[in-house]
């Protein structure tokens, strides 16, 4: 008897080791499946921000379609169609009005950026100046180095130019039936969580849509009102101004303050009285567009914490470069809906609180 429970203590033993061996190593499968897909994740980012880049084109394809939607009452395809036709059209004749002197305007702004420059080295006593021997001999200073990463972009640019028609492909793809990619997304969680992430898809898209359409009509304002004011004042190149803060106005809090440098370099090398009525006119446009456009625009709007933007641009800039800080606007905001509506809402059952309240 003795015996008998000895063996069966040896075997109990044994059948514990095993069983401690099988946790062990199930353990260091799951650490190195995720280790991983953690580094997989990391040479991909670069994809991953060039998928979220056709979200955000099919998202300003749906909002068009929804404008040509309510006018006309046709199918989704239709609407879908006419809007970017529409769009097309647009665009094309925008550039074949102001395309001849706005080439010629900008060019003639790049050429006078390091006149303005080496005024401003002159004036402040600045040290603009590169260290690097023959490179400085041959470009000079900080101009020199940007010609020479100019000319580094220049063997890129096809790879640009294809990637940006992928993009404006995909996101066609996507804005032409929608349903099928979300309800493929919702697929990919445990079926009693469907309803709850196809809301919080549906509310994303909401709000994405929502936010590029008062982004556009901020972005016109200010570049419509910087053109004239520096047609006004007399600035030269005042297309070229007028589409850079158009264009930098994108990027929530950093972009008008880089749109505003081009500006504010030429009337530098102009004279005091014109620096100092540029930097009133950009002054005075941002003041106006956070005072007044911004609140009118974004009544129906998501409503993100200001901080979040500039966060959001610092940390997407050094994970994903320039394009990250592009996107940083739209990745903010469908990252603080979906936080918003997954955990605030769901998960901890905190009810949103009202513009009123937040007053």
């Amino acid at each position: 008897m003795n015996k008998r429970q000895h063996l069966a203590k040896s075997e109990h033993a044994r059948g514990d080791t095993a069983s401690g061996d099988d946790k062990f190593l199930r353990r260091v499968l799951i650490v190195a499946v995720v280790a991983g897909l953690v580094f997989l994740a990391w040479h991909l980012r670069h994809t991953f921000v060039v998928a979220f880049g056709a979200v955000v084109i099919a998202a300003m394809l749906l909002a068009a379609t929804d404008v040509v939607r309510s006018v006309v009452p046709l199918g989704h395809k239709w609407c879908l169609a006419i809007s970017s036709v529409l769009i097309l059209i647009v665009i094309g004749l925008i550039g074949w009005i102001i395309w001849p002197d706005l080439r010629s305007q900008s060019v003639s702004l790049l050429e006078q950026l390091p006149q303005a420059a080496s005024k401003l080295e002159t004036e402040f006593g600045l040290e603009i100046t590169d260290q690097a021997g023959d490179f400085n001999d041959s470009f000079g200073g900080m101009f020199g180095r940007v010609l020479r990463d100019a000319a580094n972009l220049l063997q890129t640019t096809v790879a640009a130019v294809t990637g940006f028609l992928l993009v404006v492909v995909a996101g066609a793809y996507l804005a032409i039936d929608p349903k099928i990619y979300r309800r493929g997304l919702t697929l990919l969680f445990p079926s009693e969580q469907h309803d709850r992430v196809a809301n919080a898809l549906e509310q994303t898209g909401t709000a994405l849509k929502r936010w590029l359409i008062g982004q556009l009509v901020s972005m016109t304002i200010i570049g419509l009102c910087v053109g004239i004011g520096a047609w006004w004042i007399g600035l030269p190149s005042p297309l070229a101004l007028a589409l850079f803060a158009f264009l930098t106005e994108f990027v929530p809090l950093i972009g008008p303050f880089v749109g505003a440098l081009p500006g504010v370099l030429v009337a530098l090398s102009d004279s005091w009285q014109t620096l100092l009525w540029t930097a009133g006119l950009y002054f005075l446009v941002q003041q106006l567009e956070s005072n007044l456009i911004a609140p009118l625009v974004q009544q129906e709007m998501v409503k993100v914490p200001p901080a979040l933007f500039l966060l959001s641009a610092i940390s997407t800039g050094a994970l994903f470069g320039v394009l990250g800080v592009i996107l940083a606007g739209p990745l903010t905001v469908v990252a603080f809906v979906l936080v918003r509506t997954l955990y605030v809402e769901e998960t901890l059952g905190e009810p949103l609180a009202q513009e009123g309240d937040e007053r």
